[in-house]
């Protein structure tokens, strides 16, 4: 009985272990507030700004951010579209 109670105390604290480990490693996989900053400035470089309503919004720009922070910030800088 008392090994029964002994295993279950360390199955708890394994899985405690896990759990502590895998937020650790998430949260060190974000990126820094520059290449954040970097990413979104980026974003709207290649995909500026519309005013809503005049006409069909895509999630391109977002698309570009979300790919360039799993880049962590390493792309080319975009050139701005011509007008």
């Amino acid at each position: 009985m008392g090994h029964l109670l002994i295993f279950r105390a360390l199955r708890k604290t394994i899985g405690l272990a896990c759990i502590v480990m895998v937020s650790a490693s998430a949260a060190s996989a974000s990126p820094s507030a520059e290449v954040a900053k970097r990413c979104v400035h980026f974003g709207y470089v290649a995909y500026p700004f519309k005013r809503p309503g005049s006409g069909p919004m895509s999630g391109d720009r977002q698309a570009y951010i979300k790919d360039c922070l799993a880049k962590n910030g390493d792309v080319p800088a975009p050139t701005p579209p011509k007008p």
